[in-house]
């Protein structure tokens, strides 16, 4: 059984080191490996198999907000789900 660990992060920076940020994750599921660090504190994870992907994205009084969520089991596997995301980038 694993254990309950808690790894937070918030920050405010800018759309280039976000971009960084999300590179590396994305580079991190591909391999298998994320390591997460702040302070004193490393937070090391597996993605493996199936991952479960949820977006969200709310405009309020000005402000906008977008979730972006992974969650995946350790050591289990999950059967894969219908739902299809289209994410598009104006180029």
């Amino acid at each position: 059984m694993a254990a309950d660990d808690d790894f937070r992060h918030e920050s405010v920076q800018d759309q280039q080191s976000i971009v960084k940020y999300l590179r590396a994750i994305t580079a991190g599921i591909e391999r298998g490996h994320i390591q997460l660090g702040a302070a004193d504190q490393l937070f090391d994870l597996e993605p493996s198999g199936l991952l479960e992907l949820q977006v969200r994205a709310k405009r309020k009084g000005g402000r906008v907000k977008l979730a972006i969520k992974l969650g995946w089991r350790e050591l289990e596997e999950a059967e894969p789900g219908a739902d299809a995301l289209t994410i598009k980038v104006d180029e």
